[in-house]
Order: C-alpha cells, then sequence, then structure tokens
C-alpha cells in the first residue's frame, strides 16, 4: 500500500476510494488505521449519500413519465455528481443528462430537468447486457417475460440475449416475440436461433432480412430439451452463416458428446450426492476438447464464432493458443463465483456443471489476460420442486435463476475478491456484448445517442440474496442466505426510474425485439 511505502499510520480515505478484500486485510495487518477524509474513526470507505430525486416515486405510484415536467427543463432526467464507469474511456466525473429515452449529453454543466438524481458516492454503469438467457422451458414464455423481466430490472440488466429451440421454421416465432415482448416484459431481447435441422438452415437469409442474426449449436445437447448436431451439420451451418451480408454470429455450446456419453455409462452404478460427484459425468477435459474443435472450424471457416459458458481451466488453456480475432469466448456469473466447494446442493445442479476451485480461478484469469470477453448468466428459471431438488442431485434438473443476483454476484467476487477493476469489469456486461451482438451504440455504452438504459450502484452496499426480493418466479436462488456487494440501489430503463432502492418503481412493458447485425 501507499501508505507502507511511505512509512504512515494511517491513510485518508479519498471520495473514489473502494477497498479490496485483500487492501483491508493488508491494512489490518500492517497496522495501517483507515479513516475517512474528515478522519476521526477507522472505517470502510465513507457510505454514500443517498440519491435524491424530485418527485421520487413511492414503489406503487405512477409510473415515472407520468412526473411532470417543468416548462424550461432542457431534459427529462438528470443524474449529477456520481462517477461514471464509461466502457470506452474508464472512471470520470460527469452529468448525465437523458431527454425522450437517450442520452443526450455528459456534461459538467448542470442543466434544468424534469427529474433528477444525486448521485454523490455511486457508480453510473450503462445498463447490464445479459447475452445469454433461456425463458419459457419450464412454464409459459408469457409467464417469464413478466417474472423474470421484474428480476432483471432489480438486477440492474436492462437488455438480455434470449437462446429459443424448436424444430422447424423460426419465422413464427419472430411474429409472436414482436407481438409480446412489447406487450409484456420489462426489458429489451436480442433472440437466438438454435439450429437443428436443415429446413432452418434454408431460411437464414430470411432470418438475417429480419435482423435476427445470432444462432447456436450444441456440440453436446441435453436429453428432452436440447438435440446435439454433429460436426457435420456445424461446419455446414458455418459455411452457410459466412456466406451471408449480415455477418452473424454462431454460438457453440462446447462439449465433447462422445467423452461426456462414455463418462455417464461408468458413473452409472457410483455415487451421485455432491456437485464434485455429478461434474464427473461430465468431464473438464470434454469442454477443452470441444473448444479446440470449436475454435479450429471457426478460423477455416471466417464465420464469427461465440463459445457460450466457458467453465474449466482446459478452456483456458486451450484458447490461449487458439483464440483468434473471429471467436469470442463468454462465462458467466455463477462459474465465476461458486465452485464444487459451494453450499447449495442440488440447488446448483447445471450443465454445464460447476467445476473446481482451481478452473473457477482460471476463468478469472482468462478475465485479466483478455480470453473471456463477456459475462452472462445462463438463466434458466425453473422452481425448487420442478427441478426436484428435494429427490436430490442425481434426480435433479439443470438450470436456475441468475438475472437479478448477476451484477452483485460479479462485483461482489470480481472487484472485492479478484481486485479487477470496474473499468476491466464493467465492459464484459455492457460494450463487449453490444459489440458482437450488433446493438451497439444503441446499448452498452453512455455515450450521447445510446438509450437511456442506466444503472447507478453503491459499492459499499451488502445485502443477503433474498429470493422474494428478487421476484422470479423461480422460489430460489443459488446465492440465497449469502450476503453480495454491489447491488443496483437504481435501474434506469429508457430514460424512466424503472427500479429504486431494490424495489420496483415503474412496472411498465414496452420492451423491444432488437435487430442485430454486423454489416
Amino acid at each position: 500500500m501507499a501508505a507502507e511505502r511511505q512509512g504512515r499510520t494511517e491513510y485518508v480515505l479519498g471520495e473514489d476510494d473502494r477497498l479490496t478484500d485483500l487492501a483491508r486485510e493488508t491494512a489490518r495487518r500492517k497496522g495501517i488505521r483507515l479513516v475517512e477524509k474528515k478522519g476521526a474513526e477507522e472505517t470502510a470507505p465513507p457510505v454514500p449519500k443517498a440519491p435524491v430525486r424530485t418527485s421520487a416515486p413511492a414503489a406503487s405510484a405512477a409510473p415515472a413519465a407520468s412526473v411532470a415536467i417543468l416548462p424550461k427543463a432542457s431534459c427529462d432526467l438528470l443524474i449529477k455528481n456520481g462517477i461514471l464507469v464509461l466502457p470506452e474511456a474508464g472512471r470520470l466525473r460527469a452529468n448525465v443528462c437523458v431527454k425522450e429515452g437517450k442520452i443526450v449529453s455528459l456534461t459538467s454543466q448542470t442543466p434544468s430537468a424534469g427529474q433528477e438524481i444525486d448521485a454523490g458516492g455511486l457508480y453510473v454503469l450503462p445498463g447490464i447486457i445479459d447475452p445469454h438467457t433461456h425463458l419459457g422451458l419450464f412454464a409459459p414464455l408469457e409467464e417469464e417475460l413478466v417474472s423474470e423481466t421484474r428480476s432483471a430490472i432489480l438486477g440492474g440488466v436492462t437488455t438480455i440475449g434470449t437462446f429459443f429451440n424448436q424444430k422447424g421454421s423460426y419465422l413464427p416465432l419472430t411474429d409472436f416475440l414482436r407481438e409480446k415482448v412489447p406487450a409484456l416484459s420489462r426489458v429489451d431481447m436480442f433472440p437466438h436461433f438454435t439450429l437443428r435441422e436443415e429446413e432452418q438452415l434454408a431460411e437464414l437469409p430470411r432470418y438475417c432480412a429480419l435482423g435476427m442474426n445470432s444462432f447456436k449449436v450444441y456440440m453436446c445437447g441435453i436429453p428432452g430439451l436440447f438435440p446435439h448436431q454433429e460436426d457435420g451439420f456445424i461446419l455446414r451451418t458455418m459455411e452457410r452463416l459466412k456466406a451471408l451480408d449480415a455477418n452473424p454470429v454462431l454460438c457453440v455450446h462446447a462439449e465433447n458428446v462422445s467423452i461426456v456419453e462414455y463418462a455417464e455409462k461408468e458413473l452409472e452404478t457410483c455415487s451421485m450426492e455432491t456437485l464434485a460427484q455429478f461434474g464427473q459425468s461430465h468431464p473438464e477435459i470434454s469442454e477443452g476438447e470441444a473448444v479446440i474443435r470449436t475454435a479450429y472450424l471457426s478460423e477455416k471457416t471466417g464465420v464469427r464464432t461465440y463459445i457460450v459458458h466457458s467453465s474449466t481451466r482446459e478452456s483456458m488453456e486451450a484458447l490461449r493458443r487458439m483464440k483468434h480475432g473471429r471467436l469470442y469466448v463468454e462465462t458467466t456469473s455463477p462459474y465465476l463465483s461458486l465452485d464444487t466447494s459451494a453450499d447449495v446442493g442440488a440447488y446448483g445442479k447445471m450443465l454445464p456443471p460447476f467445476r473446481s476451485p482451481k478452473s473457477r480461478q482460471a476463468l478469472w484469469d482468462g478475465i485479466r489476460s483478455g480470453i473471456i470477453d463477456t459475462i452472462g448468466t445462463d438463466n434458466t428459471t425453473i422452481s425448487a420442486m420442478e427441478k426436484k431438488v428435494h429427490e436430490g442431485m442425481e434426480a435433479a434438473i439443470a438450470g436456475y435463476p441468475a438475472l437479478g443476483t448477476h451484477l452483485a454476484s460479479v462485483l461482489d467476487e470480481g472487484f472485492f475478491r479478484q481486485e479487477i477493476p470496474l473499468e476491466k469489469l464493467v465492459p464484459l456486461m455492457t460494450e463487449n456484448p453490444a459489440k458482437i451482438f450488433g446493438i451497439y451504440p444503441q446499448k452498452g455504452t453512455l455515450l450521447p445517442g445510446a438509450d437511456g438504459d442506466i444503472v447507478l450502484v453503491d459499492m459499499n452496499q451488502s445485502r443477503t440474496a433474498e429470493p422474494e426480493r428478487l421476484q422470479s418466479r423461480s422460489d430460489f436462488s443459488i446465492f440465497q442466505g449469502k450476503s453480495l456487494r454491489g447491488w443496483p440501489c437504481a435501474t434506469i430503463k429508457g430514460g424512466r426510474i424503472a427500479a429504486w432502492d431494490g424495489r420496483l418503481t415503474d412496472d411498465m412493458a414496452g420492451g423491444r425485439v432488437l435487430a442485430h447485425c454486423m454489416k
């Protein structure tokens, strides 16, 4: 620490200082006293002043859009005194002006506004983008468009990428989404279509013409839900996609199906009670090998390829050698936060499984080195009864809700424990997925012209994850009972204050299906 190098026995915290766990422990061991700028008591970083709004709505109040705009206001919403985390530039101090749902300026001035938030001591981030969600698997899609997007808003997530999987044409689904998302969803969506048969490959030009330009294949499927595709089909898919002008992206679930099937057969008579035992059914090497195959096919065809939910040290080792400019890598907030040592039991059963502590650390090292481009959730909403938690690890179904805890779990582990700067973490949840999936600069930034999707984060706020507060349809969380730091204290969607202090304040639908392509 700087104080130790200078021979000081105390360190005065500035307004922008945020202490990681390691820094706190180092100060304690070295006998260095941490004090606020005003100075009297040993303390954590100063708790920021609570934001203040004109006409601050209660949870049951009318939508923020109904609040009268001052006659001479130059913007609808002003966020002042905050610390902006601008993905393109890092931290800066500026006021954010939003008008008619768009960010119109970043300024040192304080223009008049219909609504005003004093964000002193808070971090101001672009709305979080979760590129990897599943909705409608265990309940009607219409129901989860309501419940899970409410949970997303509470967690600071304002845009989701959602995977769909079905036989036959996706054209009717496109029409269905364009009807239902505006009517039911609280967030915007860019759909991904799973490709599994020739009819869908033949319709690729039509999907792209509609702005649907991200697709998925499973090297190793999930029995009863997602079939796996052979390498020949995957190669043919890549060649078809490469021929399209929209420059689409192919998402790949990378596991070697043969290795998995052999492992499952060998374990048929073995005990299956812990996360580590379940993990043996999907060996870590199966993901590493499939990543090598994916990287090779992607490089040879030239198609933009996106490896979903990377979870193993073997994958990071392979990608260190083979990653190229058209290959993108995602991991998830649960894989970054929990491993086989976690005390979550069958609630944590997932595919791919939670991995060893060494693999979890390898993922964080992959973030540090730039191997990992994005962080999603793989949110799969399911209740404890539907998951069959009561029947134990072997019978339980894979899946868990994660939208409401996404941002807080990443900040709690990534900033405070792994000591990764916000400037490094935030782009993986904002700018990077926006650019990869062709929705930047509409999304993923605070630059003028972007949608007014903004999250205010109190890095000092510690709160216990409680399923009922997260408002998912699910009745559990893999973080339940765990204290997380870095919760959103406000979520602004399209210039409207949609959530405040953990409560919905503007429960309006109005999400959009986003056209996405990379010309």
